[in-house]
Formats: C-alpha cells, sequence, structure tokens
C-alpha cells in the first residue's frame, strides 16, 4: 500500500520524509515491526511507545507516526507527527483495511450493564431471520459461530479494523459491537461507521479509570455524539442516563421501557421460573413476547434488541419478536444450572453494586416461586475501583438469604483488605461468612443448599479464569458447579 494512500485524510502537524514509499503493515506494538511497516507511537498508562521508536526502526519500521517531533533522524525513515496518536492509529487502521465498516451495518452497544446480553440476543435474533452476524465484545470475538478469542471488551482499532475486514470479506453484512467506555475514551472505536447506536444503563463502574461519573457518563455519550444522522440511536428511557446520551445527537431515537412517554412502551409483563411474557406498544400496535429468559432486566434488554433487529432489517416489530421460545443469551449471563439436589445455580458476570442487586432480585423471585432460599456467592476484584465494593455488600444483602464473600480476581491487591472492604456494606453479622479460596466457596454454596434453593455466583461468568497476584490460572463457575 502507498503511504500517501494510508495517510489519506490524516490530519497531522508535520511530515519529515516523503510520502512516496510503498509501506507492508501497520502496528502500535514495537516488537511486531517487520520490514517497511508503519510504526505508531502511543502515549500508554504503563508505558510510552516514543520510548520504543529506535526499536521499531531497528526490526525495519519505514514509517514512524508520533506526537512528538524526533530528536534523532533516521535514513530512510518517514516520521508522521500529529496531536493525539491514538486518533491517528484509528484513522491510519480505517484506511489500511478499506474502511470495512462502511461495507457493514453496525449495532454499536454501549451501557454499564447488559451489554454482553443484548448483543447476544441481537446475534440470535437475526440468526433466527436466517442472517449471519458477527460479535465483537467482552466474551470474545465471534464471526458468525467461529470464536476469535480477546482479551478486551473493544479490542484496539488495528484490530477491530482488520476484524471486519475479514467479516465483510466473508459476506456477512451485520456486525454487533460491545462499545465501552474505555474504547471510546481512548479513540479505539473512531471513525467506525454505525447505523444503530444503544444504551442499556449508566451505573456506578470503572470510576478507577474515568475517576468521576460524569466523566464516565461522557466516554459513553460519544457513541452517541459521533453517530450519523442518518443512524439510529435505541435507548433504554427507565435510566436517567438516557438523557445525557441523546442530548447532542443527530440521529433518529428511539425510546423503549415501561416509561408512558416510550416509542416502544413495555407493558403486562410477568415473570416466573420459566421465562417471561410481555407486551410492547408502539403507535397502533402490540407485540406479544414470550420470552425463555428469567429477570426483569432480561426483559428491557430483549426489548432493545428486538427494536435494534426490527430497525436493522426494516421489518415490523411484531415479526421479529415471533417464535423466541428456544431464544439464547450470552454465556455466564443468568445462565442456569440444574443440580443434582434439586437445587439451582445461576452463573452470573455481575460484577458492579446495580447488576448484582439486579440478578439478586432476579434469583430472589426464583427462590420465592420455588419455596427456596437464596445463597449469593460473590466478591471483588482486586487493584480496580476499591469504593464499589460496600456497595456491592449491600446489593448482596438486600435480597439474599445467605452470603458467602469470596475471591473474584484479586490480582496484586491483598486478599484480607478486599474482604475487610465488602464487609464494610454488610450489616447482618450472622448471615454471611468469608470462604477465600472461590472453589471452596461455591462448593460450600451447594453443600448448605436445598431442594428449591437458588444459588446467585456472581463476578466471572463466562470468563475461564483468575488472576492471582500477576499468574492467570484456570478457573471456571460452571465447570466446579458441576464437579460438587
Amino acid at each position: 500500500m502507498k503511504l500517501k494512500h494510508l495517510i489519506d485524510g490524516l490530519e497531522y502537524k508535520e511530515v519529515i520524509g516523503t510520502i512516496d514509499k510503498k509501506i507492508n503493515n501497520l502496528h502500535h506494538d514495537s516488537r511486531e515491526i517487520e520490514q517497511h511497516d508503519v510504526f505508531v507511537a502511543i502515549v500508554g498508562y504503563d508505558s510510552d511507545g516514543h520510548d520504543y521508536i529506535e526499536s521499531a526502526v531497528s526490526f525495519g519500521a519505514d514509517v514512524v507516526v508520533c506526537e512528538k517531533s524526533p530528536d534523532l533522524r533516521y535514513d530512510n525513515v518517514t516520521f508522521i507527527v500529529v496531536e493525539n496518536s491514538r486518533v491517528a492509529l484509528a484513522k491510519l487502521a480505517t484506511n489500511y483495511y478499506g474502511n470495512p465498516s462502511q461495507d457493514l451495518n453496525m449495532i454499536g452497544v454501549t451501557g454499564t450493564n447488559g451489554k454482553t446480553s443484548v448483543t447476544f440476543l441481537i446475534k440470535n435474533l437475526l440468526k433466527k431471520q436466517g442472517h449471519k452476524s458477527a460479535i465483537i465484545g467482552t466474551t470474545g470475538i465471534f464471526i458468525d459461530d467461529e470464536k476469535v478469542e480477546s482479551s478486551l471488551t473493544t479490542p484496539d482499532s488495528v484490530t477491530i479494523n482488520k476484524m471486519l475486514r475479514q467479516v465483510a470479506d466473508q459476506g456477512i453484512k451485520y456486525v454487533i459491537m460491545e462499545v465501552s467506555s474505555h474504547a471510546l475514551d481512548q479513540n479505539r472505536a473512531s471513525y467506525l461507521d454505525f447505523d444503530i447506536a444503544l444504551f442499556t444503563n449508566l451505573t456506578h463502574d470503572h470510576l478507577d479509570y474515568h475517576e468521576t461519573f460524569e466523566a464516565y457518563s461522557e466516554a459513553k455519550k460519544l457513541l452517541f455524539d459521533n453517530l450519523k444522522p442518518t443512524g439510529i440511536a435505541i435507548v433504554n428511557v427507565d435510566d436517567a442516563g438516557y438523557k445525557e446520551m441523546i442530548s447532542e445527537t443527530k440521529a433518529t431515537v428511539a425510546h423503549v421501557g415501561w416509561d408512558v412517554n416510550a416509542d416502544y412502551q413495555i407493558k403486562n409483563d410477568k415473570i416466573s421460573s420459566n421465562g417471561a411474557q410481555f407486551d410492547i406498544e408502539y403507535g397502533e400496535k402490540c407485540a406479544t413476547v414470550h420470552s425463555p429468559l428469567v429477570a426483569q432486566f432480561n426483559i428491557m434488554n430483549l426489548s432493545l434488541s428486538l427494536v435494534a433487529v426490527s430497525k436493522i432489517l426494516q421489518e415490523d416489530l411484531v415479526a421479529t419478536s415471533t417464535g423466541l421460545t428456544n431464544l439464547t443469551t450470552a454465556p455466564g449471563r443468568m445462565e442456569r444450572v440444574n443440580l443434582s439436589n434439586g437445587a439451582i445455580a445461576i452463573i452470573d458476570y455481575a460484577h458492579t453494586p446495580d447488576a448484582l442487586e439486579k440478578a439478586a432480585k432476579a434469583s430472589k423471585l426464583m427462590a420465592d416461586k420455588t419455596k427456596g432460599k437464596l445463597i449469593v456467592v460473590f466478591g471483588c476484584g482486586g487493584d480496580r475501583d476499591k469504593s464499589k465494593r460496600p456497595k456491592m455488600a449491600e446489593a448482596a444483602e438486600k435480597y439474599a438469604d445467605r452470603i458467602i464473600v469470596t475471591d473474584d480476581n484479586p490480582r496484586t491487591e491483598n486478599r484480607e483488605k478486599i474482604y475487610a472492604d465488602i464487609e464494610k456494606g454488610l450489616t447482618k453479622a450472622g448471615n454471611y461468612v468469608v470462604i477465600g479460596d472461590r472453589k471452596e466457596a461455591i462448593e460450600e454454596a451447594v453443600k448448605i443448599s436445598n431442594s428449591g434453593d437458588i444459588i446467585l455466583i456472581a463476578g466471572k461468568g463466562h470468563e475461564n479464569y483468575q488472576i492471582i497476584g500477576k499468574e492467570k490460572i484456570h478457573f471456571d463457575d460452571k465447570e466446579v458447579v458441576l464437579g460438587v
């Protein structure tokens, strides 16, 4: 590819050297550089890519994109100085892979909780209609039913555009993407051409990174600010955060929720241990939905997903909402496991106060219907936002008959300090126990359960690992509970 084509539309402050040259590839990790590649120096949180320019050049980089004019010059190496390397990387990646998002129907999903569930619901609804799609999100990258591992909810801009090109080249038309606040703040989703932006909710999370709730909200809002005028914003109007999300969008807005002013109003909802039934009224029409998914929050997740699919396929909502008896959501999202003693384990990713409260509330409703008790097993991650730990405890205590506090991903933080932070939110001394080893905690929950009891195992969901110290070891909640 010609360098002059790669930098088409890129805003830069200075070019040192020629742009009349061919380049092979694009990287922001100097260790991946080969002959005639472009190296983009990113200012990170633990390291600065500008410190690796010399290394990148020694590996064969012909072009360096950076924020600082270089002190050293290298023969035949072109330097392009930009204001923001992350923005530049997103633009270069878009150009390098031929702007693949323009060839696709792109659905971006943001919010604190529910993103993964919504992406899988949309994928499965599209599949029911005979359409292949791809997912980019927390549980990995899925191209149709083929999984590609990913360590980030929203990968870097090069990986995203590479995957989108692969999807487009396979003839798949639909991509559903989780768009995290980190990704928006770090410009990983810049220059992507979204057709639909979807907002689930906004609650306490990631304040270790954003520092304030306002900054967290502003990051989420970027998805809607940059949505094209012909796009559609679909928002949960029962969450007050939606107003901020759409305050500056130029797109058409579809309001979904129980609120009487919703364009798609949820009514007549009934939940049982086997699923839910509800109506969605819109205009003069009404779609009746029969869903196998438990929990009230899944009514909202499914409603948002149904509206998104009806919009992207340009079909009536009644047609979209029929035949959902076998519909499934994401792994590790209120995932039900029937135990041999008659109890039911629910495995969920809930790792924020709001998510845990909703999962506990839904599980308690199930326990009431089965005339059992609710046992909640949860922990909090180490080296992360400490302020949410007592709030998680409060959320669990609101509904649990018994609580087992355990490890999540303690990382390098002292476990006892994590437990102590959690215990600050627990007021019923005889209602909980601390069992640090997560396997032993789950085994104890099963041991003390009886027929009809519900065991909510929260915090890790689909994850099949634990991070203890700096070591990542295999650990799967579902495997453990099935092995008891």
